[in-house]
């Protein structure tokens, strides 16, 4: 080990910095202090594991705090004698206490860390405190990085590409940490990294850096955020941890994990169903180990799952206790997977003159929260994380940490060259591709296809006359969306405009099977997977021609597919009389025509209008005026769908371009107005790209 002398400087700024760090830039994202190891140096004082070795980088320093000593780098290694354990620099042991500290030149220097077969890497500075009978380390890390490190060490690496899933938990633990603040867990640090805060194993090569303009406002948290591995089909409330965990005016947090317009369980199915049994002697032992039961003695368990608690009556009287306490008792004594987890129910029954508790629940952790397996499952459906954070935590609010105009957190797109199909831009990964959605009004364009394919007469010459209000004709949907009504239309003007009353109109006119017909030949020519749904009266016919059926869905590369079919393509270019399902060529231009009237009369004219979530529109006006493609050069459909994941939800939708550049926007908490209006920005980037 080498005296460093020259270094003194160096080493006088470093302490003082460390000591006392200067503001980040980002206030968002501060240096956070996290105590490690903490189980691995008691598996070592059980005699379970050989050592620990720490190795710095080749340009670090070690610095002795309790006597202003400094070294070049040398491991640092710590291990057992008889209960002991001994601290040794390279080959010196060392005398208690300790205090070292690993510092770097940069901000990225790291140390290694040695651990059996295994090996980790910390961000310095790296701190080793304590004496014989417990050591304790700590390092430090940029919140944001450490978020997603922790997020990514909770998930199996097998996970690791569902990245908005792994996202969607990094926001959460970076708002524990500001709630934390209010409560703190750790006198010296932040977090530690077990279950107790959340696990962090270190540095990460394949770590996504976290650079969202928008997080969640953790100034306005009613509660902390909690998060489980798996719920088995629906969340518990907060109160599983006592009436001091939950605000006195908060309604039941639990959610059920599944999308409810497509009815698929997220977090359903053999792994998750658990069941155990214990006996009433040996229960009573575990919960009151001083009582001695004696058979007159009554004895009773109840669990009441409104309130989350268990109900125990015995010979001294009734004890209640929050469902996560009494979880934690038992498995104290019968191990941590007896009951697996707090969604569960309970029956009583004798066997051989022997009474039993049978515990049948689902799911892996205290259920509360967020539930790792069902975010997943939402992830690789195509939802995004601000999306996947609402579905488990729906009392949530966002603000923006950007300093300029950001996109909504709510809008998910993918931006592509028409002609080829080639991806030039995609909100949040590939799976949003598969993504389902209703279409909405974007039906009534395959109703206008149809219409332009084997009713030219309705296509060419039939009006109506949208009243806004139908008081006529039982089997139409009762109202317009424009409660003004439309007055007379035909279809070049009901496409642009989106009439539903003029699409329900023709439920009378037109032959139910020789659509369904000319719509399975449309998606087969397009290779799209998609049926109709059952229809079984007029009024429920006249709804899915308006567009108002959100049984129906397609993914999202299904629109895309619409996309290029309506701005024509290779068939324009060949000069074809037809094309996919027989749709003449005049009258595919002039749909195609009539969709460049949404922005110029349609559903997309005029300034945005006030819908749904502010941050969807907020600042949208501004944008557009200062970065926007020319409306006159937009064309596309607009649609305002139910939509959601585990709760109905308002969504907009839009399909459509500028020029030989397309994009498919959905927006939650929004209509197909406020969709349009941001597709309009998003393509500005590729304005260049637009000449056909």
């Amino acid at each position: 080990m080498i005296r460093v002398t020259t270094i003194f400087l160096f080493i006088l700024i470093s302490s003082v910095l460390i000591a006392y760090p200067a503001k980040p830039a980002d206030d968002d994202n501060p240096r956070v202090t996290i105590l490690v190891l903490s189980k691995q140096i008691r598996l070592l004082r059980e005699g379970l594991l050989k050592q620990i070795s720490i190795i710095p980088g080749r340009d670090s320093i070690i610095t002795d705090e309790s006597n202003n000593q400094s070294w070049t780098a040398g491991a640092v290694t710590v291990l057992t004698e008889r209960g002991r354990l001994r601290v040794f620099v390279d080959s010196r042991e060392v005398s208690y206490p300790i205090h070292y500290r690993i510092s770097g030149i940069t901000g990225d220097d790291m140390c290694a860390v040695k651990l059996g077969n295994e090996e980790r890497r910390y961000p310095l500075p790296f701190l080793i405190t304590g004496d014989e009978e417990n050591i304790r380390c700590y390092t430090e890390e940029r919140l944001r990085r450490f978020a997603v490190e922790s997020a990514m060490a909770e998930y199996s690496q097998a996970n690791w590409k569902e990245t908005e899933a792994i996202m969607a938990l990094a926001h959460a633990i970076m708002a524990r940490y500001y709630y934390a603040k209010k409560e703190a867990r750790h006198q010296d640090a932040d977090f530690c990294d077990l279950t107790h805060c959340q696990v962090y194993r270190g540095r990460i090569d394949a770590v996504t850096q976290l650079d969202d303009n928008w997080m969640i406002e953790h100034d306005k948290l009613k509660h902390n955020l909690f998060f489980h591995s798996r719920c088995g089909g629906s969340t518990v409330d907060i109160s599983a941890f006592g009436d001091a965990g939950r605000p006195s005016a908060s309604p039941g947090l639990g959610v059920r994990d599944w999308l409810f317009r497509e009815g698929v369980q997220l977090c359903t199915n053999e792994d998750s169903r658990w069941e155990r049994s214990i006996s009433r002697d040996e229960l009573m032992g575990i919960l009151f180990p001083d009582y001695k039961l004696v058979e007159k003695d009554r004895f009773t368990l109840e669990l009441d799952r409104d309130r989350m608690r268990v109900r125990v009556c015995h010979g001294a009287g009734t004890v209640s206790y929050p469902v996560e306490t009494f979880r934690l008792m038992i498995n104290r004594v019968k191990g941590w997977s007896f009951i697996r987890s707090n969604s569960f129910r309970v029956a009583e029954k004798t066997v051989d003159a022997k009474k039993l508790y049978i515990f049948q629940g689902e799911g892996l952790g205290h259920c509360v929260g967020l539930c790792q397996h069902g975010a997943v499952g939402l992830a690789r459906r195509g939802y995004s994380r601000y999306e996947i954070l609402e579905h488990y935590y729906p009392d949530l609010e966002l603000r923006s940490t950007s300093g300029k105009c950001a996109p909504s957190p709510y809008l998910s797109y993918v931006i592509f060259d028409i002609s080829s199909g080639r991806r030039l831009d995609l909100s949040h990964g590939p799976n949003f591709l598969s993504r389902t959605v209703p279409p909405g009004s974007v039906f009534k364009l395959i109703v206008s296809l149809y219409c332009a394919s084997e009713r030219s007469d309705i296509f060419n010459d039939y009006d109506f006359t949208c009243p806004g209000v139908n008081t006529r004709d039982p089997n139409m949907p009762d109202r317009c969306w424009n409660a003004g009504g439309h007055g007379r239309v035909r279809m070049l003007d009901a496409i642009p405009n989106s009439c539903n009353l003029y699409f329900a109109s023709l439920y009378n006119r037109i032959s139910k099977k020789r659509f369904m017909d000319f719509f399975q030949r449309f998606c087969r020519s397009l290779g799209i997977d998609a049926s109709l749904p059952e229809i079984s009266s007029d009024r429920q016919w006249s709804e899915l021609l308006a567009g108002l059926d959100f049984r129906l869905s397609f993914t999202v590369s299904d629109y895309v597919r619409i996309v290029r079919f309506l701005h024509g393509g290779a068939d324009r270019q060949e000069g074809q009389d037809g094309g996919p399902a027989g749709v003449p060529l005049q009258n595919r231009l002039r749909i195609f025509q009539s969709l460049k009237e949404t922005f110029i009369r349609g559903t997309a004219s005029g300034r945005p209008r006030p819908y749904g979530a502010s941050c969807n529109y907020r600042e949208l006006d501004g944008l557009l005026q200062r970065n926007s493609v020319d409306q006159r050069e937009m064309w596309g459909k607009t649609a305002t769908v139910i939509d959601g994941t585990n709760r109905a939800m308002s969504y907009g939708l839009f399909i459509g371009g500028s020029g030989n550049t397309g994009i498919v926007a959905v927006l939650r908490k929004g209509n197909g107005h406020i969709a349009a209006k941001w597709a309009q920005v998003m393509l500005s980037r590729f304005a260049g790209d637009s000449a056909d």
